[in-house]
């Protein structure tokens, strides 16, 4: 229950054009590598990269990896079948070096949800280190390593978090949050040895079109509730503190991070608007005519009880922000994933 065949927005991509400005200029003739790019991130950084050649006339190309490429044809059939992009099909780790230019590479792949953690940081070492090689070979203008909120160490008393906070230890337990610290320490330490053009983009939540509607993803879970018809039902007291960045001004933050952020920087990628899970399901409930709330106890452990970013370095450096309030990310989510869903629309 992804919606992910249609394609997206045309207002929403005109958005992400717009929001990245002049920066498009640095892609002009380039060609892109893409891991991921079946996935919420690496589908709308595809589908804007496409739509900004489109609308601004730039010569541009892409390599779509994917490890099945017949899956990301039915998944994402006006993508795989536009010219520009040649579709490699490979396990990451194993991925061939691609003939000619590889200007920049965007590295947004993770393993499937239901992945062990110990087979989950293998994938993400081998994937990354394949990477990392195709890049001191390549000599990529940058590269970008999605990465994610997770690798910071929990607060007590639980706050926002700031690139400059601890982050979770190398010698931790084995947990995804070390996992993905690891990956970073990984793209940082080629900076360093190779000069490859590393930054890193710590995203947190997200709203959106094709954001999952299934998996573990609140807002998705609310919506795809009341799509379904189903009372929205919280996972737990309703009591955690999240934040959540619309997808178009997401990919548009990527954008401007691959092509003009520093290298060797981290960027928090995420709203500061922040919400509680209660009042987040009760937005989402009223929307799809008051159906009922239905509560749990609280859930310790699962994720931290505060996940809102403090994005500074984004505002102060990029000029970047969220540009779309909340009740609009979550109108147009639902607008967009109602397509699966004919007999069922908000009121």
């Amino acid at each position: 229950m992804t919606a992910m065949n249609s394609r997206l927005p045309p207002d929403d991509l005109e958005d992400v054009v717009c929001h990245v400005g002049r920066c498009w200029s640095h892609l002009e003739g380039k060609r892109v590598l893409f891991t991921g790019a079946s996935g919420f991130f690496g589908s709308w950084m595809l589908e804007s990269f496409l739509d900004a050649g489109t609308r601004l006339n730039l010569p541009l190309r892409a390599i779509a990896s994917t490890r099945n490429a017949r899956r990301f044809s039915e998944r994402l059939p006006h993508l795989a079948s536009d010219p520009r992009v040649e579709i490699l099909e490979s396990d990451a780790a194993a991925m061939p070096v691609p003939e000619g230019a590889v200007d920049f590479i965007i590295h947004s792949l993770v393993p499937g949800a239901s992945s062990a953690l110990p087979e989950m940081d293998a994938f993400f070492q081998s994937a990354t280190q394949r990477l990392l090689d195709i890049a001191v070979q390549k000599n990529p203008r940058a590269f970008l390593l999605c990465s994610t909120g997770a690798v910071y160490q929990p607060q007590d008393p639980s706050a926002s978090y700031s690139e400059g906070d601890p982050l979770v230890s190398l010698d931790a337990p084995l947990t995804y949050g070390q996992i993905r610290r690891k990956v970073e320490e990984q793209c940082f330490a080629a900076w360093k040895s190779y000069g490859a053009a590393v930054k890193v983009a710590r995203g947190f939540s997200f709203v959106g079109p094709r954001l999952p509607l299934d998996a573990n993803f609140a807002v998705g879970n609310f919506i795809g509730d009341g799509l379904a018809g189903r009372p929205i039902a919280v996972r737990g007291d309703g009591a955690a503190v999240r934040s959540y960045l619309y997808a178009a001004d997401m990919a548009a933050w990527l954008w401007t991070i691959l092509l003009v952020g520093r290298p060797g920087c981290a960027f928090n990628v995420g709203s500061e608007e922040a919400v509680c899970i209660g009042d987040l399901a009760s937005t989402i409930a009223r929307l799809f005519g008051a159906q009922q709330i239905i509560e749990g106890e609280a859930m310790p452990g699962t994720a931290p009880p505060v996940y809102v970013p403090r994005a500074g370095r984004a505002h102060a450096e990029l000029g970047l922000r969220a540009w779309t309030g909340l009740n609009e990310a979550i109108e147009k989510t639902i607008r967009f994933s109602a397509q699966k869903f004919p007999t069922v629309s908000p009121k």
